[in-house]
């Protein structure tokens, strides 16, 4: 069917949260889609649907329906009159609303309003949560034409030809996932270094978790284990009395959490009833979890949702009945086993559907023959906050070129600024409500807000979009969404994702294959971090950034792993933190895709057991480079792989490296059909990414490369590669550290790494988004360099500094601002080459 104007859609059921919740979800989703839709809900009269609903913004009309009680009652001799009533009522619902299209979640009101919208050939979508199916959504089944379910193997439920499996719609909180395990910690007054146990059963509590856990708390905290602990309304008073005269050290005793995101990222393991929705966003969390199914409900649903995790190794569960005896210590017994917590976190991360809810709205636009499958279709204006990232910019040359109005903020003016500002998109540098577009303004529907996560949480004009409830969305959602619809190839690592993203895109686009590409760099070939293709059916390659969780926005059919060498520990707290989420990247990648793992991690990622296939790649590997020498300035090496060999391939953008990150786009160039003549031709052609070894001066007196290096293992693979390339000369490198964190974390790192050059010149720390930690400074690397010849100084002095010296090979190095540097030095050098 296809139809102009606003959408008419009915959402129906309710009775628990677990349907409620969904059924809001999808209702959110479905109006920023289409904005001008008309949404109704219908609940049952007297349920919690009939003042959640309304909380949530939605009209809700009652049914009055209720279940059958499994002893005899005089309710159960009502019901046939409820039905009977209710069909009546859903039929002159349909005939007064005239949906479009309605949606049934489970729940008794969605019985008769589906059953009277079916008969009247109404497009209809049940969404199942359970992995056991709901009586209402049985008996709805061979009537509707869709059917959004969380679990494989539903087919013996529902019609297969009918099944779509998307999972359930979850928070948008809960997806974020971008807090620290120590501020989460924090928050709640535990500490960041012992480990923590968050148990939850529902918000009215679970007698079993609570009684379990009550027993525990001497072992627990004998053990230095801290207890986050929701023991539900039913329960609170109760458990207030009970432990009114124990030790609670590092125990939190709380009726209900309603700061879930925090509580999930302080959490080392949870402990869980089974309902659907908790294991659908403990998916997205990914955490070590332990469930307790609860026997109290139909059909024994929980323990089938459980096992349904616990048959691929993704959860541990224990029954209700065995639970005080064995819960403490299992939970014990799994926080000493990190091996298992790795397994259980990357197994239970790759069954995660974050944009479950997305997927479901998809479905329903295409029974509406809605023509666009995602919402930028309805939006006319895009506001950036913080659009000179290059991330953020890359996302805006999209948008820009789209057609859509693009308007953005950021702290100061730099080249790339100037870039977009001569591609007629609209910047300004003030903090200033006033300065947002009064079009924008007036037209919050079609208007959309991207956010970087760089932006200060007191930032007035973020204030004024959330007070004015726009639509708000991460660099990292809006680049998920449009990957949805692409073969998606996306690299991730700790350094090199850049350049290896940049060398797949060009290697795609010079062999003809249609290419968008988000690159976190300026592409020397392409003078811009965005390839744009016309082509529907063009490959994406993005680069799949680590630093907020961003990358596990991403679903992708190819992914490149370079490299998980700790970084970003403010954000993950610890290096094992942040491999189990690189784990959980890995395990996203859709099952009949591939990996390109770099060869040494297969003793550091745990890839989920239901997974896409793995290649490794790296010296000694299925792919990898040989004879790599250097020849004439350029890098020359042979590509060998399973099927064969490519001989004396010539890569002039130097660097060992490099080398290695070529060899990984080579080998996903082979797996997309790329041919040898043509991959030659690629590798021959590529030039390389600004600011990553990239040369800025060779003259007969002085050789001047700048390089984004900001790693120690960047800066060593880095100085080693210069050192091939001029093994007689001296090398002067000029390091501004970035970041307090970083500095603390990776002191030691940083001036072994130096130490390889001759002379080493300390800037002061850039801060970026951070605030001065006492004692941590650019001296604090200084006094751990090997060697004396060393120094800090400020920015001025180094140009000065310059003046006076006359390095052979000048290295710049660092993400900060001291590619500002870059010009006058090279103006410095130019002069005193001339001179001689």
């Amino acid at each position: 069917m296809t139809k102009t104007g606003a959408y008419r859609i009915i959402i129906s059921g309710g009775g628990t949260g677990g349907h409620i919740f969904p059924a809001v979800a999808i209702g959110t989703a479905f109006r920023e889609r289409f904005p001008d839709a008309d949404i109704l809900f219908v609940g049952a009269e007297g349920k919690m649907e009939m003042q959640r609903v309304p909380e949530a913004g939605f009209k809700i009309i009652g049914l009055w329906i209720s279940g059958l009680q499994r002893s005899l009652s005089l309710s159960n001799l009502m019901f046939p009159f409820k039905v009977i009533s209710s069909i009546w009522k859903s039929r002159k619902i349909i005939n007064d609303f005239k949906p479009d299209v309605v949606v049934g979640v489970g729940g008794y009101a969605s019985g008769p309003l589906l059953y009277a919208a079916t008969s009247k050939g109404i497009p209809s979508l049940i969404q199942e949560q359970n992995s056991y199916a709901g009586l209402t959504n049985k008996w709805l089944a061979k009537r509707v034409q869709k059917i959004c379910v969380a679990y494989e193997g539903m087919e013996k439920f529902f019609p297969k030809e009918n099944l779509i499996i998307t999972g359930n719609p979850i928070r948008k909180d809960i997806t974020a996932g971008n807090i620290s395990k120590a501020a989460a910690a924090s928050f709640y007054g535990l500490g960041a270094a012992k480990p923590v146990v968050l148990v939850f059963g529902g918000s009215l509590g679970a007698r079993t978790l609570n009684e379990s856990v009550l027993a525990g708390l001497a072992e627990f905290q004998k053990a230095g284990v801290q207890v986050l602990w929701q023991c539900g309304r039913f329960y609170y008073e109760q458990m207030k009395q009970q432990t009114a005269t124990l030790d609670m050290t590092g125990i939190v005793l709380l009726e209900f959490i309603k700061e879930m995101d925090k509580a999930y990222a302080a959490a080392d393991v949870v402990i869980s009833r089974a309902g659907a929705l908790s294991i659908s966003e403990l998916c997205v969390v990914g955490k070590p979890v332990i469930f307790v199914p609860s026997p109290n409900v139909a059909e024994d649903h929980q323990t089938s949702n459980a096992m349904a995790l616990v048959k691929k190794d993704a959860a541990i569960a224990i029954k209700d009945i065995d639970a005080r005896e064995q819960l403490v210590q299992g939970v014990l017994a799994l926080l000493k086993d990190k091996e298992k917590q790795l397994i259980l976190s990357a197994n239970i991360k790759a069954m995660a559907r974050p944009e479950a809810t997305e997927d479901i709205v998809d479905q329903l636009a295409e029974l509406l023959g809605a023509t666009q499958s995602r919402p930028f279709g309805n939006i006319d204006n895009v506001y950036f906050l913080g659009i000179g990232g290059i991330g953020m910019s890359a996302l805006a040359r999209w948008f820009n070129n789209q057609g859509k109005k693009v308007v953005g903020y950021d702290l100061t003016s730099t080249a790339l600024t100037d870039e977009l500002k001569k591609e007629g998109i609209d910047i300004h540098f003030t903090d200033d409500v006033s300065l947002i577009p009064d079009s924008f303004k007036a037209s919050k529907a079609k208007t959309l807000v991207v956010l970087t996560p760089a932006i200060p949480v007191d930032h007035t004009e973020w204030g004024y979009f959330k007070a004015e409830s726009f639509d708000i969305k991460k660099r990292s959602e809006v680049l998920g969404i449009i990957s949805k619809s692409k073969f998606t190839i996306a690299v991730a690592g700790t350094h090199g994702k850049t350049t290896t993203s940049s060398m797949i895109a060009h290697l795609l686009k010079s062999a003809g294959k249609p290419v968008e590409a988000f690159i976190g760099g300026i592409t020397a070939n392409y003078n811009s971090n965005l390839l744009l293709s016309d082509d529907p059916e063009s490959l994406l390659v993005a680069e799949a950034d680590e630093f907020d969780r961003s990358f596990l926005r991403l679903h992708p059919n190819i992914a490149v792993i370079t490299s998980v060498d700790p970084d970003h520990l403010d954000i993950y707290g610890s290096a094992e933190e942040m491999i189990k989420t690189y784990s959980a990247f890995a395990g996203q990648v859709i099952p009949s895709g591939s990996i390109f793992l770099q060869g040494k991690l297969q003793q550091t990622l745990i890839l989920p057991a239901r997974r896409a296939s793995v290649n490794y790649y790296g010296e000694s590997f299925d792919y990898r480079p040989e004879n790599v020498k250097v020849v004439e300035g350029q890098f020359a090496f042979d590509m060998v792989y399973p099927e064969g060999k490519i001989s004396d391939l010539r890569l002039q953008v130097p660097g060992f490296h490099n080398v290695e990150n070529m060899t990984a786009a080579i080998g996903v160039a082979l797996q997309l059909g790329i041919d040898e003549k043509a991959i030659r031709q690629g590798v021959a052609s590529y030039k390389g990414v600004k600011r990553r070894f990239e040369s800025i001066l060779k003259d007969d007196h002085h050789v001047f490369i700048d390089d984004y290096a900001h790693h120690p293992e960047e800066i060593r693979q880095f100085l080693r590669s210069v050192r091939e390339l001029y093994p007689s000369k001296e090398l002067t490198a000029i390091f501004q550290p970035h970041l307090y964190t970083r500095t603390r974390d990776f002191a030691d790192g940083f001036a072994e790494s130096l130490s390889m050059a001759d002379e080493v010149i300390l800037l002061p720390i850039y801060p970026a988004r951070e605030k001065p930690i006492p004692g941590v400074d650019a001296e604090m690397i200084a006094s751990k360099i090997s060697h004396a010849r060393k120094q800090v100084i400020s920015k001025d002095e180094l140009l000065a500094w310059t003046k006076s010296h006359d390095p052979e090979v000048l290295l710049t190095i660092g993400a900060g601002d001291i590619d500002k540097m870059v010009k006058p030095l090279a103006e410095i050098l130019k002069t005193k080459s001339y001179a001689a």
